[in-house]
C-alpha cells in the first residue's frame, strides 16, 4: 500500500510544495545525468522557490496550530504531545524474553502480559445470589430508573474526539442521531436491567497501554486502560449515577479516592494533621505503606459479588452486576493493530465508570483489620499508621499487619512485599527502633517517601519534595523556551506555562506551602525566570518582578498558595469537600458582643513551628489575616469573589 502524503512528508508540507521538490528533484536529476547547465539553473530556481514556500507553509502551519486553542484545542496539544514525544511507542519491545518489532507482535507481547495479571478462576457462577436476600444493610437498591430525557441528553453530550468501540459506532454518528437513538436504546437497557444480562459486545474493550515507569521498551511497565463501546459507557453513566446516591453513605471515611468531594489533598490533610499532632506532642508516628500486585486487575468475581450483596444490591440490579462482570473479553489496539481477542477471569475494568466504585465496595470492609491503627485509603493506595514509642505500641501495629495479611489472603488480594515498607515520623534525638513484617518477610525502613505525589520526609520539612518540583518545574520551562520560539502570541505561551510548568509547582500546595523565606524564593525564582523569557520575546520594558507579575496578568505563587488555602477552607466549610474528619478539626469563634469583628475563626494553639504551618492552622490565620475587616461571607460569599478580594488585598499590599 502506498504511504499517505502525511506519512512520507512533515504535516506542513502542502500540495504546491510537493511538487516544487518534485520538480527540483527531477532537474537535478537531469544536471547530474547530462551535465546540462540549464538544469542546473532550473534547479536553482526551483530550489530557492522551494525554501519560500516551505517557510511560508510551516508559518501558516503554526499559526493554525496557535489559532486552534480556542476552536480545536485537541489539534493544539497532539502537536504539543508530538513535540514531548510522550505519546510514542518504541519500535522495538520485550516482554519475558521475547522480543519483537513488529506491530502485531508488539500488541499480542501486551496481550499476553495483561492476560497474565488476571486470577484464573475456573468457577465464577454465583447460583446462590437468591438465597441471600435477607441479609442486612445500609441501604438497598434493585432497580435503575431509565428516563429517555436523561439518555438523549449524555447521548448528545459524547465527546466527539473519541474513538468507536467494539461495536464500530462513532461518536459523531450517536450524537447526530441521538434523539432519535434515545428511545430504542432505553428500550434495551431497561431490557437488560430486567432481565439481569448485559450484551456480551458490550463485556468487550480495546485496550491501550498507558507507560507508567521504567524503560519504555519493557511490556511489563505498563497498565491497561479499557476504551469500551459509547452507548455501554451512557448505561455505566445512568447506573453508576444512581447507585452512588444510594449507597454513598456506605464508604468507608478513610476512602478518598474516586468519590465525589474527596482527593489526595483530602486524605493528605488528614495525614498530616495527625502526624504533626502527635510530633508536636513528643510522640514518634510509624506510617506502613501498602502496594498490591495488580489489585484492579485480580478481583475474585464471586467475592465481589457477595460484597455487592451485604452492601444493598438486590434483585435485577445484582443479577445485572454478576453478568456485567462475568465474561468479558479484551483486545490491545496499538498504532493500527490489534491482538487477538482474550477472556478476562478476574478483576474489573480499567477505564471504566463502574471498575472503580466496585473495587472500592470490594475492600469497603478492609477497617476490620485496624483494631489498634489509623489507616487511610485512595483506591488501592492505603497507608497504615499509629503512634509508636515503645514495644507494645509497635506490637498493636504488628497485630493489625497480621489481620491485615489474614484479609489479604481471604480476599485472593495479593500483598507485594517488596514494595511495602516504613517510614517514622518523628523529631526527637533519640527514638524508638522498630521492625515490622508482612508475610513473615521485613519491611524495609525509608527516611522519605512519595505519597499521592508528594514527597514526605521522615522529619516532615517537604525540603525534598521542593527540589523535586523545582527541578520538574526547570526541564518544563526548558522545553516550554525551545518550543515556543515559532509562536508569535503570548497567550499560548502563558497558556504553556500554566499546564507544563505551574502545574509542578502548585500540586498539593494547601500541604507542603512553605513557611521560610527561602523555600518561598526558590520557587519564585521559576516564575521570575518566565516573566524575564516573555519580557525579553516580546520586547517588554525592564520591571521589578512583581510588576512584571500585574502587567502579564499573573500572579505570584506564594499568593496563588494562600488563595489556595483559603479556598479549600471553604469549600470543606460548605460541605463541598466531603470529609467530616476535616471539617470537625475547623473551630468557629462566635462573640458575645457585635460590637467588634473578631476573627471568624478559631485557630488551633502549636507548640512547634511544623505544627504552625499545617493547613488547618495556616489556612484559618490567613482568612483571619485578610477577611475579618470585609464584608466576605466564608460561607455565603461566591469563591470567586472571596478569590478576587484576596487578589486586590495582594495588589494593595505590594
Amino acid at each position: 500500500m502506498r504511504p499517505s502524503v502525511k506519512q512520507c512528508h512533515p504535516p506542513w508540507f502542502n500540495t504546491a510544495l510537493i511538487k516544487v521538490l518534485k520538480e527540483k528533484y527531477k532537474h537535478w536529476r537531469k544536471y547530474k545525468t547530462y551535465g546540462n547547465n540549464s538544469d542546473y539553473h532550473s534547479f536553482k530556481i526551483l530550489r530557492d522557490r522551494a525554501k519560500k514556500v516551505e517557510k511560508d507553509c510551516y508559518v501558516s502551519y503554526i499559526r493554525g496550530i496557535e489559532s486552534s486553542i480556542a476552536k480545536n484545542p485537541k489539534m493544539f496539544w497532539s502537536y504539543m504531545k508530538d513535540k514531548r514525544g510522550s505519546s510514542s511507542f518504541p519500535s522495538c519491545m520485550s516482554y519475558a524474553g521475547v522480543v519483537s518489532d513488529s506491530g502485531q507482535g508488539i500488541s499480542e507481547l501486551f496481550s499476553k502480559f495483561f492476560h497474565s495479571t488476571f486470577n484464573n478462576v475456573v468457577d465464577t457462577s454465583d447460583n446462590d445470589i437468591d438465597n441471600h436476600l435477607d441479609i442486612p444493610s445500609v441501604c438497598d437498591i434493585a432497580s435503575i430508573d431509565i428516563d429517555i430525557a436523561e439518555i438523549e441528553r449524555l447521548l448528545k453530550s459524547l465527546d466527539l474526539s473519541k474513538a468507536a468501540g467494539p461495536d464500530d459506532l462513532p461518536a459523531s454518528f450517536i450524537t447526530n442521531c441521538a434523539t432519535e437513538l434515545s428511545l430504542p436504546i432505553a428500550i434495551i437497557f431497561r431490557r437488560s436491567l430486567n432481565q439481569g444480562v448485559v450484551p456480551r459486545k458490550w463485556k468487550s474493550a480495546f485496550i491501550s497501554p498507558i507507560h507508567k515507569a521504567g524503560p519504555k521498551d519493557r511490556v511489563g511497565n505498563y497498565r491497561p486502560i479499557s476504551k469500551l463501546c459509547l452507548v455501554a459507557k451512557v448505561f455505566e453513566r445512568i447506573v453508576y449515577r444512581q447507585l452512588y446516591n444510594q449507597l454513598k453513605t456506605s464508604f468507608s471515611p478513610a476512602q478518598h479516592g474516586f468519590l465525589r468531594g474527596r482527593s489526595t489533598v483530602s486524605n493528605l490533610i488528614l495525614f498530616n494533621n495527625f502526624i504533626t499532632e502527635q510530633m508536636d506532642s513528643g510522640n514518634q508516628v510509624v506510617a506502613v505503606y501498602t502496594d498490591y500486585s495488580k489489585a484492579f486487575d485480580r478481583i475474585d468475581h464471586k467475592l465481589l459479588i457477595k460484597k455487592l450483596r451485604n452492601v444493598g444490591v438486590r434483585g435485577n440490579l445484582l443479577k445485572w452486576f454478576v453478568s456485567y462482570v462475568q465474561n468479558r473479553s479484551q483486545a490491545i489496539v496499538l498504532n493500527g493493530f490489534s491482538s487477538s481477542w482474550m477472556s478476562i477471569p478476574s478483576g474489573v475494568p480499567q477505564g471504566s465508570l463502574l471498575g472503580p466504585i466496585l473495587f472500592i465496595f470490594f475492600i469497603n470492609d478492609i477497617e476490620s483489620c485496624f483494631l489498634n491503627s489509623e489507616y487511610l485509603l485512595f483506591a488501592d493506595d492505603m497507608k497504615v499508621f499509629r503512634v509508636v514509642n515503645d514495644a507494645p505500641d509497635a506490637m498493636l501495629l504488628q497485630d493489625d499487619l497480621h489481620r491485615l495479611d489474614d484479609y489479604c489472603s481471604a480476599n485472593k488480594l495479593d500483598l507485594n512485599v517488596d514494595k511495602c515498607f516504613f517510614i517514622n515520623f518523628t523529631r526527637k534525638r533519640h527514638h524508638f527502633h522498630i521492625s515490622l513484617s508482612l508475610k513473615d518477610k521485613a519491611l524495609n525502613q525509608v527516611l522519605h517517601t512519595k505519597d499521592l505525589g508528594v514527597t514526605h520526609d521522615s522529619k516532615l520539612l517537604f525540603d525534598i519534595h521542593i527540589n523535586n518540583i523545582i527541578g520538574k518545574a526547570c526541564k518544563a520551562m526548558g522545553f516550554l523556551i525551545r518550543v515556543s520560539k515559532p509562536f508569535r502570541s503570548m497567550k499560548t505561551i502563558k497558556i504553556l506555562y500554566c499546564a507544563y510548568v505551574r502545574s509542578h509547582l502548585e500540586y498539593a500546595s494547601e500541604i507542603w506551602n512553605p513557611r521560610y523565606n527561602m523555600y518561598i524564593d526558590r520557587l519564585e525564582r521559576v516564575q521570575r525566570r518566565f516573566t524575564r523569557f516573555l519580557g525579553f520575546k516580546f520586547k517588554l520594558p525592564r520591571l521589578p518582578y512583581e510588576q512584571r507579575c500585574t502587567k502579564l496578568h499573573l500572579l505570584p505563587l506564594y499568593v496563588r498558595r494562600d488563595i489556595s488555602d483559603v479556598l479549600f477552607l471553604a469549600k470543606i466549610l460548605r460541605g463541598i469537600i466531603d470529609s467530616p474528619e476535616i471539617l470537625s478539626k475547623i473551630a468557629l469563634r462566635v462573640p458575645y458582643h457585635l460590637t467588634r469583628k473578631r476573627p471568624l475563626l478559631h485557630v488551633p494553639s502549636a507548640n512547634c513551628n511544623y505544627r504552625q504551618n499545617i493547613f488547618l492552622v495556616r489556612a484559618c490565620n490567613t482568612y483571619n489575616r485578610i477577611f475579618t475587616e470585609s464584608e466576605i461571607d466564608l460561607f455565603c460569599s461566591s469563591l470567586s469573589k472571596i478569590k478576587n478580594f484576596f487578589i486586590d488585598e495582594s495588589v494593595e499590599l505590594k
